[in-house]
């Protein structure tokens, strides 16, 4: 019996090993190229190990997020599709509570509704249509207002969600730009944002702890017709990076007995750890050394207003218009601006 313990206990971690490698991998390939690389990947695993370990690379790798269109909207509200919001082959919207396509029945016919699917508690469900609300602000100021970027919140209950219990969420966004966009500096660029939040209260409910894990993907191919055009082949070159960090914090509540008002704190709470997780991971990208370091190589020193050959003076890198180096924290303001303002409704 022991023989056969120990040998199972060393298959599973032969199997964890190879899963790891190829979630190394995904993280060292482009991330406009994940689909197909994970389909490839869980394959090989399928194959040479089992189907758990293809289906736990599924799990826990991170393709491209999707979007799409609700058209129960009056503004046709776009929102991402992904596997936090899919149930079958059909995904919900955050704006409607519906499913798109509409689900199917085992016959293949068109069931009529969303019975039968994923629904987030009601008490639930208000939390997260303030937290689209809040969160398709703080896209639009930090990615642009354009239809380019693409904000969504989902939810779900955990074990004792009843109205000041736990529960867990993804806060998604995306932007993409596109060679027709005719932007000026790339001809084509993918950002994802995936923060997975789980948040347990205390039993006192006078703290809850958040654990949120942040992967973000960026994929740029520069656009030679503006200051690389007198570089050869630029059209081959692509930038591209993969960064995933886990954050956690305890913050206090104040319970007032209302489970609005307590949402509205748990809504608060997330977004400054989002906010924080996104400025600390595009300082980790590099971009900034990255930009200095090409200049440098191609500028000469003695242009006129720049510094360390090429890094104009007091530059910083920029995000939807917003500066990062800004320690104004704009988001964090317009959070409570949208909390207050549901608080007099």
């Amino acid at each position: 019996m022991a023989e056969t313990s120990s040998g199972g206990g060393g298959a599973d971690a032969s199997r964890e090993e190879k899963v790891a490698s190829c979630l190394n991998i995904l993280r060292r390939t482009p991330p406009e190229d994940a689909e197909e690389n994970i389909t490839g990947l869980a394959a090989i695993l399928a194959q040479s190990v089992d189907e758990d370990a293809s289906e736990e690379l599924y799990q826990r790798a991170d393709p491209p997020l999707g979007h799409a269109v609700d058209i129960n909207t009056a503004d046709k509200k776009a929102f991402i599709i992904s596997d936090y919001n899919r149930d079958g082959d059909s995904y919900r919207s955050p704006w409607s509570n519906a499913y798109y396509p509409p689900p199917r029945a085992a016959n293949g016919e068109d069931e009529g509704g969303d019975e039968g699917t994923f629904q987030p508690s009601p008490w639930l469900r208000q939390i997260e249509m303030n937290a689209n609300e809040l969160f398709d602000s703080y896209r639009s100021l930090y990615y642009g207002s354009d239809d380019a970027s693409v904000s969504s919140v989902y939810l779900w209950d955990t074990d004792g969600a009843t109205g000041n219990g736990g529960f867990a969420g993804a806060f998604l966004i995306k932007k993409e730009i596109k060679e027709e966009d005719g932007d000026r500096y790339l001809k084509r660029g993918l950002w994802n944002s995936i923060h997975v939040v789980e948040v347990a209260p205390s039993s006192e409910g006078r703290t809850a702890s958040y654990g949120m894990t942040t992967t973000i993907s960026l994929s740029m191919d520069p656009n030679a017709s503006t200051s690389e055009a007198q570089i050869r082949d630029t059209d081959s070159t692509n930038v591209a990076g993969t960064i995933t960090r886990r954050t956690e914090r305890v913050c206090p509540l104040t319970p007032t007995g209302d489970s609005h008002s307590l949402g509205s704190q748990h809504i608060a709470n997330i977004g400054s750890m989002i906010e924080d997780a996104e400025i600390r991971s595009m300082d980790s990208l590099n971009i900034q050394k990255t930009r200095y370091v090409i200049d440098s190589i191609r500028s000469s020193a003695s242009d006129s207003g720049v510094t360390g050959g090429g890094m104009p003076k007091g530059a910083a890198v920029r995000k939807g218009g917003v500066a990062l180096s800004n320690q104004h924290k704009v988001a964090t303001m317009l959070t409570e601006a949208v909390l207050a303002r549901q608080g007099n409704k």
